[in-house]
């Protein structure tokens, strides 16, 4: 899961992981009634990094890790690890029982537990052992001498199935996500309120609109796809459930009181729904706008961005997702978080961000961005470029990159068997009136656990440049000759000549500073170097040498 964090090096945007306990992976042999149901009950804490953190051998720069989680930052302490309600517990299991809890591998020994929590139900008496054996294991749990009088059954503990449970009438986003507030883990679900009935609208068809009729792309990660959204006319995010991954409490917040739909819901389960003003901040501070809702509002904003009935009549601005090479296949940009700060703010926000295209081109004509902070969350934005200016989409980039001969000649070579090349995302820089655009490539051998930055590609116009560091290939950048970099005048690039070195080291800084705060998951740092970068940029603009 993407989400950014407070941490005493500042706002950060990491990558979070909850370690779940996957009864699968038990040997067939292990797999046994005590087993399943008695001991290996709950995974056990996180993992964190920051999204662009990397230790020179290219492995994440973890801020949480190990079992148990250790941490070095005073403001990410895991003081209540287990994990008893989650995405993976599709099981019930028997908590405080004569059997201990496993927690987690301790040298040639294991770390056991037992459960103190208040989820479930208690065995409390020969009566309810029967029935509750009934319902779910028959006679050998009820022959069983591991329960006791403060036994307890915990069942519904996937969260997706358990919220469904509780609010059948909420279509749910598919993307539940962990988070850590106050040494406690809990998730936070999206749930819309929607309908097919709004009056003068069109159905959602959950499909691109490119006059295909093609459904859209699976994703390549494990947050969904609108297939939910798919069939309606009125969609809105207007609550956020949060499970204790503990108690497996379930707390319902409405973000959007001023929705028909849930004002009719609250109505008839008053102690149901608790104020937006009601969530604790800590969690607030956790809320982000869902991908899903953004997809859903980009694809319909594609067609209905034209307000001109002759241009919408023909289709003449159509927009379409801007696409991108990964490995080697083509797909469309997927919405995604990062660390953006706006104009005229000295303070970056976490925004859920999408490009766009024209139709049947790949030239950039815009975006479409959703912010998540409290003070702003909600807030939609579109930002459209100049039709008159040619402004390079990120597949355009990638197909310069593609196209020089000798750095295409080195990453065929490299991609062979045993090893992988992957495309990092491309990076768009505004620097003056012009953009630079900073794509990183990777490369993974088969036995690596993790790819390792190889190469840096900058392009501004249609100049390339690229080294296997950041300030090199800006120095390859700037040292072109004039003939052959007809398009540069905001670098203030004067034929042969090269840059400052001292401007050149800060900017390379920068960018090595945003590819290891973007890979820790450090999204707002990583957004203030970008920050850094594009004013060492702009710098080496006014006072090349």
């Amino acid at each position: 899961d993407v989400d950014r964090y407070q941490t005493t090096q500042g706002y950060r945007q990491v990558m979070v992981a909850a370690r779940e306990m996957e009864l699968g992976n038990l040997p067939g042999e292990s797999q046994t009634f005590v087993n399943l149901r008695f001991k290996y009950t709950h995974g056990y804490g996180l993992v964190m990094a920051p999204v662009s953190d990397f230790t020179t051998d290219g492995l994440p720069n973890f801020l949480i890790k190990d079992i148990p989680p250790r941490t070095d930052d005073e403001k990410l302490r895991v003081m209540q690890p287990q994990i008893y309600y989650g995405e993976l517990t599709h099981s019930h299991v028997f908590v405080n029982t004569k059997e201990p809890e496993f927690d987690y591998p301790r040298g040639d020994d294991n770390a056991y537990g037992r459960y103190s929590g208040t989820g479930g139900v208690r065995i409390t008496n020969l009566w309810r052992k029967f029935l509750l054996g009934w319902k779910f294991d028959g006679t050998r749990f009820l022959l069983s001498t591991y329960p006791t009088s403060d036994s307890r059954v915990l069942f519904h503990r996937e969260i997706r199935e358990r919220v469904k449970n509780l609010a059948p009438f909420l279509t749910f986003d598919a993307d539940p996500y962990v988070v850590l507030v106050d040494g406690k883990l809990y998730w936070i679900l999206d749930a819309y309120t929607t309908s097919n009935y709004y009056p003068y609208s069109e159905p959602f068809a959950g499909f691109e609109p490119n006059g295909k009729n093609q459904p859209i792309r699976e994703r390549k990660m494990a947050h969904g796809s609108t297939a939910s959204l798919a069939g309606a006319n009125y969609v809105r995010n207007s609550v956020k459930a949060v499970v204790d991954a503990f108690n497996g409490s379930v707390s319902f917040y409405v973000f959007e009181p001023e929705d028909p739909i849930i004002q009719v819901w609250q109505r008839i389960f008053p102690g149901l729904f608790s104020a937006r003003e009601k969530m604790p901040d800590g969690l607030r501070a956790h809320v982000r706008y869902p991908r899903d809702l953004l997809l859903a509002q980009a694809l319909v904003y594609a067609k209905y961005h034209m307000t001109d009935p002759a241009v919408f009549y023909n289709q003449e601005d159509l927009w379409m997702r801007a696409t991108e090479k990964y490995y080697e296949a083509v797909q469309p940009v997927e919405p995604y978080y990062v660390m953006w700060q706006p104009p005229g703010s000295n303070n970056p926000e976490f925004i859920l961000m999408l490009p766009f295209t024209p139709k049947n081109r790949q030239v950039m004509i815009g975006w479409i961005a959703a912010m998540s902070d409290p003070a702003n969350y909600g807030r939609l934005l579109a930002y459209k470029f100049p039709k008159e200016e040619r402004v390079l989409g990120p597949q355009q980039v990638e197909t310069k990159v593609d196209q020089d001969a000798v750095l295409s000649a080195q990453l065929s070579l490299w991609n062979q068997q045993g090893s992988r090349v992957i495309r990092g995302n491309t990076l768009v820089i505004p620097i003056d009136n012009s953009l630079l655009y900073v794509e990183p490539i990777y490369l993974q051998a088969e036995a690596a656990a993790y790819p390792e930055l190889r190469i840096v590609a900058l392009m501004h116009g249609d100049n390339l440049s690229y080294a296997e560091t950041f300030d090199k290939a800006l120095q390859g950048l700037l040292t072109e000759p004039a003939e052959k970099m007809p398009r540069v005048p905001a670098l203030g690039i004067k034929g042969e000549k090269s840059a400052s070195k001292d401007l050149i080291a800060r900017a390379n800084a920068a960018f090595s500073n945003y590819l290891r705060l973007h890979g820790e998951g450090r999204f707002a740092e990583a957004a203030n170097e970008l920050t850094n970068l594009q004013k060492a940029l702009q710098q080496l603009a006014q006072h090349p040498e």
